[in-house]
């Protein structure tokens, strides 16, 4: 599926069809990548991932690229010019958008119902990416706030800095040396230095080293309180992966503090260390590339979601029908202009162990597109 902007530029976003036939219509997963990385982090074209996971439990996935990243088009090699402010406020809400567009219950009449929500109602992000989530939650309408399960991988806004490698890399990337290197190249360049997938534009640069350094949150080009916002509507219930290992993109003091900034919501963290049989110290990245994360971290996520079905049903808060209703109309006003769902029909062997390497990127090279290859940050 790919998405268009006003700027030009096409997001891509990964549509994986439920590999598990169930009675019930299968929940809609959107996963949103970190910063300096895309879409890949959550998906391998062996078949391996979270997203792949998720689908072989029965979701229906989308995994988004966000401009100048993946299979995003339009920006010819160079980062997207998308601020921030863009990205919270209109990539995000068009993303999921086209998300509701394209469901498989969206082109079947016999399917769908109206107890039924089409719109993606699971909403899964890793790293940075999860603080740009909730800052579109923050400013959506109800109707758009189609979420009733959020799971956070490694997700944290403000770097505590209380220990010493965390306090000399919030030193070194708000430096001016940083900033004149950044106005040099005119982007971050992460790829060059052997940071991630993708380079970040300016604005990215500045915002988010004012993110990781200062109290507040808010915007930069119409100063929207997003703290405020988040107190006064807190979202629903969220699964929060840190680990023990990561100082720097996913401590435990990071992401309980970011846990705290989102409002008065069911939270349950869970701390990444030395985990059952596989005994792996995850950082932010193995949190989703490691083959033991398989058993360790995405099962977890999938019991906390039955769990959290299984209290939906005991206590009646299933979505209403003036919601659903209110869904499918958001879904008909945004046409998306050239769109192409992808379906999954590989079997998924979760005996063979993946990661990502520039070897994995090589094996799948489209003849009009670049290599892509992996994030080393969250």
């Amino acid at each position: 599926i790919w998405v268009s902007m006003p700027n030009g530029e096409q997001l891509h976003m990964r549509h994986l069809q439920p590999l598990l036939d169930t009675d019930s219509p299968s929940k809609r997963v959107f996963m949103l990548h970190g910063e300096v990385e895309c879409g890949r982090i959550f998906y391998h074209e062996s078949g391996k991932g979270a997203a792949y996971y998720f689908a072989e439990q029965g979701y229906e996935v989308f995994v988004a690229d966000l401009g100048g990243r993946g299979r995003s088009l339009g920006c010819d090699g160079e980062p997207s010019s998308l601020t921030v402010h863009d990205i919270v406020t209109d990539a995000i809400p068009r993303l999921l958008r086209a998300a509701t567009q394209h469901c498989s219950l969206s082109t079947d009449d016999n399917a769908y119902s109206l107890s039924t929500a089409i719109a993606p109602t699971i909403w899964v992000a890793h790293g940075f990416g999860g603080v740009l989530l909730s800052a579109a939650w923050a400013r959506m309408s109800e109707s758009e706030r189609t979420a009733t399960q959020m799971i956070f991988f490694g997700a944290r806004r403000k770097l505590q800095a209380q220990h010493r490698i965390a306090n000399a890399f919030v030193k070194a990337f708000c430096h001016p040396l940083t900033a004149k290197l950044v106005n040099w190249h005119n982007a971050f360049p992460a790829t060059r230095m052997r940071l991630g997938s993708a380079d970040e534009n300016t604005h990215w640069f500045r915002v988010y080293a004012d993110w990781i350094s200062s109290d507040s949150w808010c915007d930069s080009e119409d100063g929207f309180d997003y703290q405020a916002a988040l107190q006064a509507h807190p979202i629903p219930p969220t699964l929060h992966f840190a680990t023990a290992a990561d100082k720097i993109y996913s401590g435990v003091a990071d992401v309980r503090a970011f846990i705290n900034e989102l409002g008065p919501h069911d939270a349950r963290m869970i701390v990444a260390d030395t985990i059952g049989d596989s005994k792996r110290k995850y950082d932010h990245l193995s949190l989703l590339l490691d083959p033991a994360a398989i058993g360790d971290i995405f099962s977890d996520a999938i019991d906390w979601l039955l769990e959290q079905d299984d209290n939906s049903k005991a206590t009646g808060t299933e979505s209403a029908v003036e919601k659903d209703l209110a869904i499918k109309s958001l879904a008909e006003e945004q046409q998306v202009s050239d769109t192409s769902s992808e379906g999954v029909s590989k079997e998924f062997n979760l005996d063979l162990p993946f990661g990502y390497s520039a070897l994995d990127d090589d094996v799948f090279v489209d003849e009009d597109e670049k290599p892509a290859e992996l994030s080393l940050v969250g």
